[in-house]
């Protein structure tokens, strides 16, 4: 049983990670360079203290980050795994999931988050950060859930 149970989530994890680590880069390089954020993050004074510089090493090795934020992430989705793999519209319930707890509903007190809106002096600008998350979290819930289902 532990045997298969590994042979299961590895792959699953590896697929996960992949694919987020893949739409995060696209479409985060994307609205970089059209919504231009690091110019937004210098013009806004609560964001200039907060926000690190593009050439920062932490910024710099986000992308690799990525690979074991998705890892992670697949293993708290793992369990829930049949009732979003296989089914006609498991993506949109994917998407669902991870939009709301991850971004509105998140606990830290970020920018867009209810707990930010409440707590913080951050500026929101909906134009800012949710048209990216939103898009690469569509993107990804198909991509992975289509490729999850193929490999079944």
């Amino acid at each position: 049983m532990k045997t298969r149970m590994r042979q299961e989530v590895i792959p699953f994890a590896l697929r996960y990670a992949a694919v987020h680590t893949l739409t995060y880069l696209v479409f985060g390089i994307f609205f970089m360079l059209v919504s231009q954020y690091f110019e937004y993050f210098q013009s806004d004074p609560v964001f200039n203290q907060v926000m690190k510089p593009p050439d920062d090493l932490s910024v710099r090795i986000a992308p690799v980050m990525q690979l074991v934020r998705g890892s992670l992430m697949a293993l708290s989705i793992y369990p829930f795994r049949d009732v979003i793999i296989g089914h006609r519209r498991g993506w949109l319930k994917l998407f669902g999931l991870l939009f709301v707890l991850t971004s509105i509903g998140a606990v830290i007190t970020g920018p867009g988050s209810i707990e930010g809106l409440l707590y913080t002096r951050f500026s929101f600008n909906p134009l800012i950060g949710y048209p990216e998350i939103a898009l690469q979290m569509l993107a990804f819930s198909w991509l992975f859930c289509r490729w999850q289902t193929r490999a079944l």
